[in-house]
């Protein structure tokens, strides 16, 4: 069976109510992201940096230009068992701050778009890296006060 693997970098995007973006998640072959909500993010193209293809996928699904404001320090490491390969991931989240835009996705596999209060995103049927990162996120905000 074939091995790939890749690296994945999503976007905590705040909003000025303190809201974050989450995307659900519509992709039956990956049964442990389907129909979950995530963050906005996605694949880093050949050449691209993390920042430079977390700005690029944030537009594509949130509709959103987003200014980068830190990277959360913590990468999460993911295999997962596909019909036709393994599938070896890398995820990085960075916490940016909407700019400008309205809220729409171009991405076939978002399935909705919501804002959250962070805490009540906790309750939500989230995707593991999603929930992780969440978690970091709120231990950062929690340390800033």
């Amino acid at each position: 069976m074939k091995k790939k693997s890749i690296v994945v970098v999503l976007g905590i995007i705040e909003n000025e109510k303190g809201e974050v973006l989450l995307s659900l998640r519509n992709d039956p072959k990956f049964v442990g992201a389907h129909l979950k909500w995530d963050f906005v993010g996605g694949k880093v193209e050949m050449g691209e940096s993390l920042e430079e293809a977390l700005l690029r996928e944030a537009k594509e699904e949130s509709g959103f230009k987003v200014k980068i404001k830190k990277m959360l320090p913590h990468c999460i490491r993911k295999n997962w068992k596909l019909p036709n390969h393994f599938l070896h991931v890398l995820v990085f989240c960075y916490v940016t701050k909407k700019l400008s835009g309205r809220l729409c996705s171009k991405d076939a596999k978002i399935d909705g778009l919501k804002w959250v209060k962070p805490k009540d995103a906790l309750k939500m049927d989230l995707i593991f890296s999603a929930r992780i990162f969440l978690k970091l996120y709120l231990q950062e905000k929690a340390r800033m006060k």
